[in-house]
Protein backbone atom coordinates (compact mmCIF):
# COMPACT_ATOMS: atom_id res chain seq x y z
CA UNK A 1 0.00 0.00 0.00
CA UNK A 2 2.38 2.12 0.60
CA UNK A 3 4.01 1.78 -3.31
CA UNK A 4 1.49 4.37 -3.78
CA UNK A 5 3.69 7.29 -1.55
CA UNK A 6 6.54 6.18 -3.44
CA UNK A 7 5.10 6.20 -6.87
CA UNK A 8 3.50 9.60 -6.67
CA UNK A 9 5.18 12.64 -4.96
CA UNK A 10 2.77 15.02 -4.64
CA UNK A 11 0.62 12.53 -3.11
CA UNK A 12 3.66 11.99 -0.65
CA UNK A 13 3.75 15.66 -0.12
CA UNK A 14 -0.56 15.50 0.94
CA UNK A 15 -0.02 12.65 2.86
CA UNK A 16 2.81 14.17 4.87
CA UNK A 17 1.10 16.97 5.65
CA UNK A 18 -2.06 14.94 6.60
CA UNK A 19 -0.05 12.59 8.98
CA UNK A 20 1.37 15.79 11.40
CA UNK A 21 -2.22 17.67 11.47
CA UNK A 22 -4.28 14.35 11.95
CA UNK A 23 -1.96 13.63 15.28
CA UNK A 24 -2.02 17.12 16.53
CA UNK A 25 -6.02 16.58 15.62
CA UNK A 26 -6.43 13.99 18.28
CA UNK A 27 -4.16 15.47 20.85
CA UNK A 28 -6.40 18.53 20.96
CA UNK A 29 -9.50 16.33 21.18
CA UNK A 30 -8.00 14.59 24.27
CA UNK A 31 -7.18 17.72 25.58
CA UNK A 32 -10.11 19.62 24.96
CA UNK A 33 -12.68 16.66 26.40
CA UNK A 34 -9.98 17.02 29.79
CA UNK A 35 -10.75 20.87 29.71
CA UNK A 36 -14.43 20.31 29.39
CA UNK A 37 -14.97 17.72 32.48
CA UNK A 38 -12.73 20.10 34.39
CA UNK A 39 -14.58 23.82 34.03
CA UNK A 40 -17.97 21.54 33.48
CA UNK A 41 -17.40 19.97 37.40
CA UNK A 42 -18.99 20.86 40.16
CA UNK A 43 -22.80 22.29 39.99
CA UNK A 44 -22.45 21.36 36.06
CA UNK A 45 -21.42 17.92 36.25
CA UNK A 46 -25.02 16.38 36.29
CA UNK A 47 -24.87 18.38 32.38
CA UNK A 48 -21.85 17.01 31.36
CA UNK A 49 -23.26 13.96 28.84
CA UNK A 50 -24.93 17.32 27.19
CA UNK A 51 -21.34 19.65 27.42
CA UNK A 52 -19.87 16.69 25.70
CA UNK A 53 -22.71 16.40 23.11
CA UNK A 54 -22.38 20.32 22.26
CA UNK A 55 -18.33 19.91 21.88
CA UNK A 56 -19.02 16.81 19.35
CA UNK A 57 -21.86 19.25 17.54
CA UNK A 58 -19.58 22.11 17.72
CA UNK A 59 -17.08 19.80 16.03
CA UNK A 60 -19.57 18.41 12.99
CA UNK A 61 -21.89 21.57 12.54
CA UNK A 62 -19.27 23.70 10.52
CA UNK A 63 -19.51 21.38 7.43
CA UNK A 64 -23.50 22.13 7.59
CA UNK A 65 -22.81 25.88 7.83
CA UNK A 66 -19.99 26.44 5.71
CA UNK A 67 -20.19 23.14 3.11
CA UNK A 68 -21.95 25.43 0.86
CA UNK A 69 -19.45 27.45 0.10
CA UNK A 70 -16.19 25.50 1.33
CA UNK A 71 -17.29 23.05 -2.15
CA UNK A 72 -17.76 25.98 -4.64
CA UNK A 73 -14.39 27.56 -3.55
CA UNK A 74 -12.37 23.89 -3.69
CA UNK A 75 -14.14 23.52 -7.43
CA UNK A 76 -12.91 27.68 -8.32
CA UNK A 77 -9.87 28.57 -6.27
CA UNK A 78 -6.36 27.46 -6.02
CA UNK A 79 -6.46 24.05 -3.93
CA UNK A 80 -2.93 24.35 -2.42
CA UNK A 81 -3.70 28.16 -1.23
CA UNK A 82 -6.74 27.11 0.72
CA UNK A 83 -4.97 24.31 2.47
CA UNK A 84 -2.47 26.32 3.49
CA UNK A 85 -4.06 29.58 4.43
CA UNK A 86 -6.64 27.44 6.50
CA UNK A 87 -3.15 25.60 8.51
CA UNK A 88 -1.87 28.54 9.10
CA UNK A 89 -5.44 30.36 10.82
CA UNK A 90 -6.39 27.25 12.72
CA UNK A 91 -2.74 27.32 14.53
CA UNK A 92 -3.56 30.27 15.92
CA UNK A 93 -6.89 29.49 16.86
CA UNK A 94 -5.55 26.61 18.35
CA UNK A 95 -3.09 29.10 20.15
CA UNK A 96 -6.09 30.81 21.28
CA UNK A 97 -7.23 28.10 23.36
CA UNK A 98 -4.02 28.42 26.10
CA UNK A 99 -5.98 31.66 27.36
CA UNK A 100 -9.45 28.89 28.57
CA UNK A 101 -8.66 28.65 32.15
CA UNK A 102 -12.22 29.40 33.60
CA UNK A 103 -15.65 27.82 33.92
CA UNK A 104 -16.81 31.14 32.84
CA UNK A 105 -14.97 30.65 29.50
CA UNK A 106 -16.51 27.64 28.19
CA UNK A 107 -18.88 30.12 25.82
CA UNK A 108 -15.16 30.86 24.49
CA UNK A 109 -13.75 27.51 24.35
CA UNK A 110 -16.72 26.11 22.26
CA UNK A 111 -16.50 29.17 19.99
CA UNK A 112 -12.92 28.41 19.41
CA UNK A 113 -13.67 24.78 18.38
CA UNK A 114 -16.50 26.02 16.04
CA UNK A 115 -13.81 28.40 14.25
CA UNK A 116 -10.93 25.88 14.46
CA UNK A 117 -13.82 23.21 12.92
CA UNK A 118 -15.40 25.97 10.46
CA UNK A 119 -11.41 26.15 8.79
CA UNK A 120 -11.24 22.72 8.46
CA UNK A 121 -13.77 22.21 6.28
CA UNK A 122 -12.58 24.52 4.09
CA UNK A 123 -9.25 22.72 4.27
CA UNK A 124 -10.91 19.01 3.96
CA UNK A 125 -12.97 19.80 0.90
CA UNK A 126 -9.89 21.14 -1.03
CA UNK A 127 -8.05 17.99 -0.21
CA UNK A 128 -10.53 15.97 -1.06
CA UNK A 129 -11.23 17.51 -4.52
CA UNK A 130 -6.99 17.41 -4.53
CA UNK A 131 -6.35 13.76 -4.09
CA UNK A 132 -7.50 12.35 -7.22
CA UNK A 133 -4.94 14.44 -8.99
CA UNK A 134 -1.91 13.19 -7.38
CA UNK A 135 -2.26 9.81 -8.12
CA UNK A 136 -3.32 7.86 -11.45
CA UNK A 137 -6.91 6.44 -11.71
CA UNK A 138 -5.56 3.13 -10.84
CA UNK A 139 -4.03 4.48 -7.95
CA UNK A 140 -7.28 6.15 -6.61
CA UNK A 141 -8.62 3.34 -4.24
CA UNK A 142 -5.17 2.75 -2.86
CA UNK A 143 -4.50 6.10 -2.14
CA UNK A 144 -8.06 6.29 -0.22
CA UNK A 145 -7.53 3.14 2.07
CA UNK A 146 -3.53 4.84 2.34
CA UNK A 147 -5.57 8.41 3.95
CA UNK A 148 -7.99 6.72 5.81
CA UNK A 149 -5.61 4.20 7.45
CA UNK A 150 -3.64 7.17 8.04
CA UNK A 151 -6.04 9.26 9.21
CA UNK A 152 -6.85 6.17 11.80
CA UNK A 153 -3.51 6.09 12.31
CA UNK A 154 -3.13 9.20 13.74
CA UNK A 155 -6.19 8.92 15.79
CA UNK A 156 -4.72 5.78 17.19
CA UNK A 157 -1.21 7.18 18.04
CA UNK A 158 -2.50 10.76 19.06
CA UNK A 159 -5.69 9.55 20.62
CA UNK A 160 -3.31 7.64 23.28
CA UNK A 161 -0.77 10.14 23.29
CA UNK A 162 -2.93 12.55 24.04
CA UNK A 163 -3.99 10.87 27.39
CA UNK A 164 -0.71 10.17 28.17
CA UNK A 165 0.33 13.92 27.62
CA UNK A 166 -2.41 15.38 29.44
CA UNK A 167 -1.71 13.83 32.51
CA UNK A 168 2.17 15.07 31.96
CA UNK A 169 2.59 18.11 30.21
CA UNK A 170 -1.23 19.34 30.75
CA UNK A 171 -3.74 20.55 28.64
CA UNK A 172 -1.73 23.63 27.74
CA UNK A 173 1.14 22.00 26.55
CA UNK A 174 -0.66 19.75 24.29
CA UNK A 175 -2.47 22.54 22.50
CA UNK A 176 0.85 24.23 21.40
CA UNK A 177 1.54 20.79 19.96
CA UNK A 178 -1.30 21.05 18.22
CA UNK A 179 -0.67 24.52 16.51
CA UNK A 180 3.07 22.98 16.01
CA UNK A 181 1.42 20.78 13.71
CA UNK A 182 -0.69 23.09 11.87
CA UNK A 183 2.80 24.68 10.89
CA UNK A 184 4.51 21.62 9.85
CA UNK A 185 1.30 20.72 7.59
CA UNK A 186 1.30 24.50 5.96
CA UNK A 187 5.19 23.91 4.79
CA UNK A 188 4.52 20.45 3.39
CA UNK A 189 1.62 21.75 1.44
CA UNK A 190 3.89 24.74 -0.01
CA UNK A 191 6.19 22.25 -2.17
CA UNK A 192 2.49 20.45 -3.34
CA UNK A 193 2.30 20.91 -7.39
CA UNK A 194 -1.47 20.73 -7.92
CA UNK A 195 -3.17 21.23 -11.65
CA UNK A 196 -5.35 24.08 -12.33
CA UNK A 197 -8.69 23.62 -11.00
CA UNK A 198 -11.01 23.44 -14.18
CA UNK A 199 -12.60 26.13 -15.63
CA UNK A 200 -16.29 26.16 -15.06
CA UNK A 201 -19.32 27.39 -17.09
CA UNK A 202 -21.20 29.22 -13.96
CA UNK A 203 -19.34 32.31 -12.25
CA UNK A 204 -19.55 32.45 -8.63
CA UNK A 205 -22.35 34.03 -7.24
CA UNK A 206 -23.21 34.58 -3.43
CA UNK A 207 -26.61 34.24 -4.18
CA UNK A 208 -25.82 30.95 -5.13
CA UNK A 209 -24.40 30.29 -2.27
CA UNK A 210 -26.87 31.30 0.16
CA UNK A 211 -29.97 29.22 -1.98
CA UNK A 212 -27.42 26.14 -2.11
CA UNK A 213 -27.51 26.17 -5.88
CA UNK A 214 -23.85 25.23 -6.69
CA UNK A 215 -24.52 22.08 -4.11
CA UNK A 216 -27.42 21.45 -5.74
CA UNK A 217 -25.77 21.14 -8.84
CA UNK A 218 -23.77 18.58 -7.63
CA UNK A 219 -26.29 16.46 -6.01
CA UNK A 220 -27.69 16.69 -9.48
CA UNK A 221 -24.97 15.51 -11.09
CA UNK A 222 -25.10 12.59 -8.92
CA UNK A 223 -28.25 12.32 -9.67
CA UNK A 224 -27.94 12.01 -13.13
CA UNK A 225 -25.23 9.37 -12.89
CA UNK A 226 -28.21 7.27 -11.14
CA UNK A 227 -25.70 6.92 -7.34
CA UNK A 228 -27.90 9.35 -5.34
CA UNK A 229 -28.49 6.42 -2.32
CA UNK A 230 -24.63 6.42 -2.14
CA UNK A 231 -24.34 9.98 -0.31
CA UNK A 232 -27.07 8.78 2.21
CA UNK A 233 -24.61 6.50 3.45
CA UNK A 234 -22.65 8.73 6.12
CA UNK A 235 -25.94 9.65 7.49
CA UNK A 236 -27.48 5.70 8.24
CA UNK A 237 -24.30 5.83 10.54
CA UNK A 238 -24.68 9.17 11.90
CA UNK A 239 -25.99 7.25 14.85
CA UNK A 240 -22.19 6.58 15.91
CA UNK A 241 -21.97 10.31 17.29
CA UNK A 242 -23.45 9.10 20.24
CA UNK A 243 -21.56 5.99 20.89
CA UNK A 244 -18.18 8.47 20.46
CA UNK A 245 -19.29 11.31 23.12
CA UNK A 246 -19.73 8.79 25.47
CA UNK A 247 -16.29 7.68 25.62
CA UNK A 248 -15.22 9.68 28.48
CA UNK A 249 -18.02 8.77 30.64
CA UNK A 250 -17.34 5.10 29.77
CA UNK A 251 -13.45 5.84 30.68
CA UNK A 252 -14.07 6.69 33.86
CA UNK A 253 -16.25 3.97 34.52
CA UNK A 254 -13.43 1.51 34.02
CA UNK A 255 -10.26 3.78 35.91
CA UNK A 256 -9.62 2.24 39.30
CA UNK A 257 -11.58 3.71 42.40
CA UNK A 258 -12.65 7.92 42.02
CA UNK A 259 -10.86 9.75 39.89
CA UNK A 260 -10.82 13.08 38.27
CA UNK A 261 -11.26 13.62 34.32
CA UNK A 262 -7.86 14.12 34.12
CA UNK A 263 -6.60 11.27 35.53
CA UNK A 264 -8.73 9.31 33.06
CA UNK A 265 -6.80 10.60 30.56
CA UNK A 266 -5.06 7.62 29.68
CA UNK A 267 -8.28 5.93 29.43
CA UNK A 268 -10.05 8.03 27.47
CA UNK A 269 -7.10 8.08 24.93
CA UNK A 270 -7.12 4.36 24.63
CA UNK A 271 -10.78 4.13 23.93
CA UNK A 272 -9.93 6.93 20.76
CA UNK A 273 -6.70 4.82 19.87
CA UNK A 274 -8.68 1.88 19.60
CA UNK A 275 -11.45 3.86 17.34
CA UNK A 276 -8.20 4.71 15.46
CA UNK A 277 -7.03 1.18 15.36
CA UNK A 278 -10.69 -0.14 14.24
CA UNK A 279 -10.37 2.61 11.02
CA UNK A 280 -7.23 1.57 10.05
CA UNK A 281 -7.99 -1.64 9.65
CA UNK A 282 -11.22 -1.81 8.57
CA UNK A 283 -10.85 -0.73 5.12
CA UNK A 284 -7.78 -2.78 4.61
CA UNK A 285 -9.45 -6.02 6.09
CA UNK A 286 -12.24 -5.03 3.76
CA UNK A 287 -10.09 -5.05 0.52
CA UNK A 288 -8.14 -8.11 1.29
CA UNK A 289 -11.43 -10.23 1.87
CA UNK A 290 -13.64 -8.77 -0.82
CA UNK A 291 -11.89 -6.79 -3.40
CA UNK A 292 -12.11 -3.16 -4.86
CA UNK A 293 -15.19 -3.86 -7.47
CA UNK A 294 -17.73 -1.62 -7.48
CA UNK A 295 -20.32 -4.94 -6.61
CA UNK A 296 -18.04 -5.21 -3.29
CA UNK A 297 -17.80 -1.68 -2.20
CA UNK A 298 -21.51 -1.26 -1.91
CA UNK A 299 -21.66 -4.19 0.19
CA UNK A 300 -18.67 -3.29 2.19
CA UNK A 301 -21.00 0.02 2.90
CA UNK A 302 -23.57 -1.91 4.41
CA UNK A 303 -22.11 -4.65 5.88
CA UNK A 304 -19.83 -2.08 7.64
CA UNK A 305 -22.39 -0.77 9.48
CA UNK A 306 -23.93 -3.65 11.05
CA UNK A 307 -20.33 -4.61 12.09
CA UNK A 308 -20.11 -1.24 13.69
CA UNK A 309 -23.42 -2.11 15.49
CA UNK A 310 -22.19 -5.66 16.45
CA UNK A 311 -19.47 -4.11 18.24
CA UNK A 312 -21.41 -1.56 19.90
CA UNK A 313 -24.14 -3.99 21.31
CA UNK A 314 -20.79 -6.10 23.21
CA UNK A 315 -19.32 -3.24 24.87
CA UNK A 316 -21.70 -2.67 28.04
CA UNK A 317 -20.80 -7.34 28.50
CA UNK A 318 -17.06 -5.41 28.55
CA UNK A 319 -15.38 -6.78 32.37
CA UNK A 320 -12.57 -4.25 32.00
CA UNK A 321 -11.09 -1.23 30.10
CA UNK A 322 -9.12 -3.32 27.78
CA UNK A 323 -12.28 -5.37 26.55
CA UNK A 324 -14.02 -2.58 26.22
CA UNK A 325 -11.33 -0.72 24.14
CA UNK A 326 -11.55 -4.30 21.89
CA UNK A 327 -15.18 -3.83 21.19
CA UNK A 328 -14.91 -0.24 20.19
CA UNK A 329 -11.81 -1.22 17.76
CA UNK A 330 -14.48 -3.57 16.31
CA UNK A 331 -17.03 -1.72 15.43
CA UNK A 332 -14.56 1.46 13.91
CA UNK A 333 -13.67 -1.19 11.95
CA UNK A 334 -16.95 -2.06 10.62
CA UNK A 335 -17.73 1.57 10.50
CA UNK A 336 -14.48 2.67 8.14
CA UNK A 337 -14.98 0.18 6.00
CA UNK A 338 -18.29 1.41 5.02
CA UNK A 339 -16.59 4.99 4.75
CA UNK A 340 -13.92 4.29 2.87
CA UNK A 341 -16.59 1.97 0.23
CA UNK A 342 -18.89 5.11 -0.48
CA UNK A 343 -16.32 7.51 -0.55
CA UNK A 344 -14.39 5.54 -3.36
CA UNK A 345 -17.62 4.45 -5.14
CA UNK A 346 -19.06 8.00 -5.90
CA UNK A 347 -15.05 9.39 -6.14
CA UNK A 348 -14.75 6.64 -9.35
CA UNK A 349 -18.18 7.87 -11.21
CA UNK A 350 -18.48 11.62 -10.50
CA UNK A 351 -16.43 14.30 -13.33
CA UNK A 352 -13.63 15.78 -11.40
CA UNK A 353 -15.55 19.22 -11.58
CA UNK A 354 -18.21 18.39 -9.32
CA UNK A 355 -16.15 16.67 -6.31
CA UNK A 356 -15.51 19.46 -3.98
CA UNK A 357 -19.34 20.29 -4.18
CA UNK A 358 -20.27 16.43 -3.91
CA UNK A 359 -17.74 15.92 -1.04
CA UNK A 360 -19.32 19.51 0.80
CA UNK A 361 -22.81 18.02 0.17
CA UNK A 362 -22.15 14.29 1.74
CA UNK A 363 -20.73 16.23 4.45
CA UNK A 364 -23.68 18.41 5.07
CA UNK A 365 -25.69 15.34 4.85
CA UNK A 366 -23.45 13.44 7.94
CA UNK A 367 -22.88 16.50 9.75
CA UNK A 368 -26.43 16.99 10.48
CA UNK A 369 -27.16 13.24 11.79
CA UNK A 370 -23.79 12.82 13.52
CA UNK A 371 -24.46 16.30 15.50
CA UNK A 372 -28.10 15.25 16.04
CA UNK A 373 -26.90 12.00 17.61
CA UNK A 374 -24.70 13.55 19.71
CA UNK A 375 -26.41 16.06 21.40
CA UNK A 376 -29.17 13.55 21.75
CA UNK A 377 -26.82 10.71 23.10
CA UNK A 378 -25.47 13.42 26.06
CA UNK A 379 -29.33 14.61 26.73
CA UNK A 380 -30.36 11.23 27.44
CA UNK A 381 -27.34 10.21 29.43
CA UNK A 382 -27.96 13.32 31.91
CA UNK A 383 -31.53 12.28 31.94
CA UNK A 384 -31.24 8.86 33.14
CA UNK A 385 -28.10 8.40 33.53
CA UNK A 386 -27.82 4.30 32.01
CA UNK A 387 -24.73 4.19 29.88
CA UNK A 388 -25.76 0.83 28.85
CA UNK A 389 -29.09 2.03 27.98
CA UNK A 390 -28.21 4.56 25.52
CA UNK A 391 -25.63 2.67 23.87
CA UNK A 392 -28.05 -0.17 23.18
CA UNK A 393 -30.29 2.07 21.36
CA UNK A 394 -27.97 3.77 19.52
CA UNK A 395 -26.67 0.48 18.09
CA UNK A 396 -30.12 -0.35 17.22
CA UNK A 397 -30.41 2.82 15.08
CA UNK A 398 -27.07 1.35 13.20
CA UNK A 399 -28.58 -1.56 12.56
CA UNK A 400 -31.60 -0.23 11.17
CA UNK A 401 -28.92 2.23 9.40
CA UNK A 402 -27.29 -1.19 7.72
CA UNK A 403 -30.78 -2.57 6.83
CA UNK A 404 -31.71 0.57 4.87
CA UNK A 405 -28.73 0.69 3.06
CA UNK A 406 -28.98 -2.51 1.82
CA UNK A 407 -32.06 -2.08 0.47
CA UNK A 408 -31.48 1.36 -0.99
CA UNK A 409 -28.01 0.54 -2.78
CA UNK A 410 -29.65 -2.83 -4.52
CA UNK A 411 -30.34 -0.91 -7.66
CA UNK A 412 -27.15 1.72 -8.05
CA UNK A 413 -24.88 0.96 -11.07
CA UNK A 414 -22.08 -1.34 -10.38
CA UNK A 415 -18.95 -2.55 -12.35
CA UNK A 416 -18.60 -6.40 -11.35
CA UNK A 417 -14.39 -6.56 -12.19
CA UNK A 418 -11.76 -5.45 -9.83
CA UNK A 419 -10.42 -1.87 -10.39
CA UNK A 420 -7.28 -2.32 -12.25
Amino acid sequence: MFGVIRRNPQFRQLWFAQVVSATGDWLNRIATLVLIGELGGGEAQLKVGLLYGIEYALRMLPTAVFSPLAGPLADRLPRRAIMVTSDLIRAVVVACLLLIQDPDHLQYLYGLIFLQMSLGIFFEAARSGALPNTVPKEDLHEAYALSAATWSTMLAVGGFLGGVLVEHIGVGGVFITDATTYLCSALFLWKLRLPPVPTHPESFRLLDILQLRDLRRGVSHVRSLGILPILFSKVLWSPCGGFVILFPILAQRFAEGPVGIQEAGSAIGLLFAARGVGTGVGPLLARRLGGSSEAMLLKQTWGGMLVGAVGYVILPFAANLWLAATCVMVAHMGGSAQWVGSTTYWQRRIDDAFRGRVFASEFLLMTLGFSTFAVLSGWMYDRIGDLDTIIWSFASLTTLGGIIALLLFRKLPRETLEAP
